[in-house]
């Protein structure tokens, strides 16, 4: 199929307002008044991020929620969204079919819509999936990793780990707090590398170090009964990532009333240590007080 009429097929139907049914070489968008413009961007490789085992629909999902997770962790509401693929000249149409109904099954769910972006080839067997994702913020309330201070509450959005049992699991980005994080939050970061090192990116822009109690880290059962039966370390289910919650430095004054809220969204969140003066850097302590050795603090792309 060429360019162009691919692009019309399936992609065309997801534009938003501005992006001008994708016929113009850039989209045109108003951005609200009195809101301010949170862009990320993030690339997922066939292979590395997902595997072919992955159904198309939820590859889509997986690559697209990945970009709402960081909007997320600077409090943002959904905006837009631009997508750029390469794709092998052998692929099937029926997973590109496939792929573009999980980004409208997806925009439904989170409010955000297609503004633009780019298709190109490339060799057989490879395919790359980039997505910039905008989002807005009222001036001045984005919620940066700098602002932790000694004493504060480090907190989680969600269960941590499943996604070292479940590589097809699909994440559900915390976009539905946004409000209460600009409210309550100091700093913030999503755990998609692991929580050791993404926690660890609040402590060393904050100039901070964080104390974490591993019976507070909130496990499903089946990630529990795993590392009860051994077949995984706690240090294995915590630096592998892609959970894609949220790591929270909380005033503690603020803890209860941020819950209840987030809890009115269908979001339980959970105190898991504290942040405290020292050199930047994440230690976990095990139920008899020992910190946890890592060999290593989450994923490593290089």
């Amino acid at each position: 199929m060429a360019e162009f009429e691919l692009i019309h097929k399936y992609f065309s139907p997801l534009a938003g307002k501005g992006a001008g049914g994708l016929l113009d070489d850039a989209a045109i968008l108003d951005i609200p008044q009195g809101q301010q413009l949170i862009v990320t961007s993030d690339t997922s490789n066939r292979g590395d991020h997902f595997v072919d085992a992955l159904p198309p629909k939820e590859a889509a999902q997986k690559c697209l929620r990945s970009n709402l997770s960081d909007l997320a962790a600077m409090g943002a509401d959904p905006f837009c969204y631009q997508l750029n693929l390469a794709l092998p000249k052998d692929l099937e149409e029926d997973w590109l079919a496939e792929f573009a109904k999980g980004l409208a099954a997806d925009q439904k769910e989170f409010g955000i819509f297609l503004s633009g972006g780019d298709t190109t080839a490339m060799g057989a067997g490879g395919l790359s999936v980039s997505i910039t994702a905008l989002g807005l913020v009222p001036p001045g309330q984005a919620v940066k990793r700098g602002g932790a201070r000694i004493g504060d509450l480090a907190v989680v959005t969600g269960p941590l780990g499943d996604a070292c049992l479940d590589r097809f699991r699909i994440p559900y980005p915390r976009t539905a707090i946004a409000p209460l994080i600009r409210r309550y939050a100091k700093a913030a970061v999503d755990i998609s590398d692991g929580l050791p090192a993404d926690l660890g990116h609040i402590c060393e822009v904050s100039g901070l170090a964080a104390r974490v109690e591993l019976e507070k880290i909130p496990f499903s059962d089946k990630v529990r009964e795993a590392i009860q039966s051994g077949a995984k370390t706690p240090q294995d289910i915590l630096i592998w990532g892609e959970d894609y919650e949220l790591a929270l430095a909380v005033a503690p004054e603020d803890f209860e009333s941020f819950k209840v809220a987030a809890a009115g969204q269908g979001v339980a969140l959970a105190a898991i240590g504290i942040f405290e003066a020292g050199a930047p850097k994440v230690t976990v302590m095990d139920k008899a007080g020992k910190p946890l050795v890592f060999e290593r603090t989450g994923w490593q792309h290089f």
